[in-house]
């Protein structure tokens, strides 16, 4: 539900930019417009390029959970055999042949 606030005090991004506007303008000075745009960026908390990484050990975790898992239930196995290279060979064989 969206609330009127023309007769509130409240700011609304419109009334905030028309304040700042003028500020700006009446600032000719160059150095002060470049000080004020490297403020604008701010540091992330965690890099982009942590976050790909975390994204990534989280997939290659759940894939071995989820093949644990569907081997124990499913296969008739124990979960801990799908670590082993042995398991892996047996299922590729399986897969080429038929």
């Amino acid at each position: 539900m969206v609330q009127n606030q023309t007769g509130t005090d409240q700011p609304t991004r419109e009334r905030l930019k028309k304040k700042q506007q003028p500020l700006n303008q009446e600032t000719g000075n160059p150095e002060h417009k470049s000080e004020q745009r490297l403020r604008a960026y701010s540091t992330r908390r965690v890099p982009i390029v942590v976050r790909v990484l975390i994204v990534l050990v989280l997939i290659v975790v759940a894939l071995i959970v989820g093949a644990m898992v569907g081997y124990a239930t499913f296969g008739g196995g124990e979960a801990m055999d799908v670590l082993k290279l042995d398991t892996w060979t047996r299922i590729t064989d399986f897969w080429m042949k038929s």
